[in-house]
């Protein structure tokens, strides 16, 4: 059995990352919050349940990943990194969660680029009424 104590930030973001039909998922949604320390939850799970919340981790908050990889290690269990699972072995619903999350990055590249873009224009659009204005 491993113990995972989570702050309720870390908490959050998983719980958010994770789909809600996963065991991981329901692990987090059932952590007990502790009276003692505000915020902070305990998760008990499986070995297995624990490298997969590890997985999540290392992909959506990066940070967190330490916490779990302690509370693991203190449980005895040799971390796997593994890499994330193949998406046509993932059923339907799973399949387009993770193909939406991998296209993420290039929407927020191609705003980037179309924000720095705007802005080349917005220069070329003042300079050319200034233009027309000394002309007029």
């Amino acid at each position: 059995m491993v113990h995972i104590w989570l702050p309720a930030e870390i908490h959050g973001r998983l719980l958010e990352a994770l789909p809600a039909w996963t065991r991981p998922h329901r692990l987090l949604n059932d952590a007990t919050e502790m009276h003692h320390a505000a915020g902070v939850r305990r998760i008990a799970c499986d070995p297995s349940d624990a490298l997969a919340l590890l997985q999540v981790a290392e992909r959506v908050y990066p940070e967190s990943a330490p916490l779990i990889r302690i509370a693991i290690r203190k449980a005895g269990v040799t971390p796997i990194t593994a890499a994330p699972p193949s998406t046509s072995d993932l059923p339907g619903q799973a399949r387009e969660l993770y193909a939406e999350q991998d296209a993420r990055p290039l929407h927020r590249l191609a705003g980037v680029h179309l924000l720095v873009f705007s802005f080349q224009i917005l220069q070329v659009l003042d300079r050319v009424r200034e233009l027309v204005r000394r002309v007029v």
